[in-house]
């Protein structure tokens, strides 16, 4: 029997890693060392606020003729708010944002005069991908990729010099774990005609054309170190010593990647 690697009844969390075999480690003590900080709080910064406008079209059949529609409830929701690097803006000043959602509708009819009023739910589907502006620049101070599978490998020479060494390996792999940029919905309108298709010998129709245009606020922000630590003046001064460059973080990490 297969295991279950999701840990969910749905595919769209995650799943922990899975390992063969957990091995025996030795471990010795911790190291740590100081660095100055370029900025004194980490919080939340706004990029930008930016409206979306959606052209959507859709078909909706009804299961079965309606004499009239009595009331049409709409809700928005988003599945996918995603925010990407513009690899062409080196300024940072710019981001390509993916955005899918749905407009969930609940559709009151009546089939006939005396009728009930009867419920038909459904999803409308649309999502759109655009450039877009911020106000300020996302921050990536330790860079925004990492290097896992494409190792750093480390020989040594062969005690002949014929070439490297068989029985010693070494390599350098770093992760960078970067603030992604969020997004967060603001508020949906929803301006849209129907158009009735399909009509019976009574006069009533089955199917529904809808041109919708869907208009989104969406507020785009990252956890940012304040001040941004390109922008600050890391050196402090020392009587006739001039001036000296204090290292931080960020320093030591590049010097350790190369």
């Amino acid at each position: 029997m297969r295991k279950n690697t999701c840990g969910c009844h749905g595919h769209d969390h995650c799943p922990p890693q899975m390992e063969c075999r957990t091995v025996k480690s030795v471990s010795g003590e911790c190291k740590s060392e100081d660095f100055f900080s370029p900025g004194e709080i980490e919080q939340t910064v706004v990029l930008n606020d930016l409206i979306i406008q959606i052209p959507v079209e859709a078909d909706i059949t009804l299961p079965a003729h309606a004499k009239d529609l009595k009331l049409v409830k709409k809700n928005v929701k988003l599945k996918q708010c995603k925010v990407v690097k513009n690899s062409f803006d080196p300024t940072h000043m710019s981001v390509k944002l993916f955005i899918e959602g749905v407009v969930h509708k609940n559709i009151q009819f009546v089939e006939s005069c005396d009728d009930k009023v009867r419920d038909f739910s459904v999803s409308v589907p649309f999502r759109c991908f655009k450039k877009v502006h911020l106000n300020k620049p996302a921050q990536f101070p330790f860079g925004e990729f990492s290097i896992k599978k494409n190792v750093l490998e480390r020989k040594e020479i062969a005690k002949d010099g014929h070439g490297a060494d068989d029985c010693i390996t070494g390599s350098l792999t770093f992760e960078v774990f970067t603030e992604p940029v969020e997004c967060k919905l603001l508020f949906a309108v929803i301006d849209e005609w129907d158009i009735f298709k399909k009509h019976d010998s009574f006069g009533r129709f089955r199917k529904i054309t809808e041109k919708m245009d869907v208009v989104l606020g969406i507020k785009l922000f990252q956890k940012q170190q304040c001040p941004e630590p390109e922008a600050v003046d890391h050196e402090s001064h020392h009587g006739f010593m001039g001036h000296e460059k204090k290292e931080t973080i960020f320093d030591r990490f590049r010097g350790m990647i190369g």
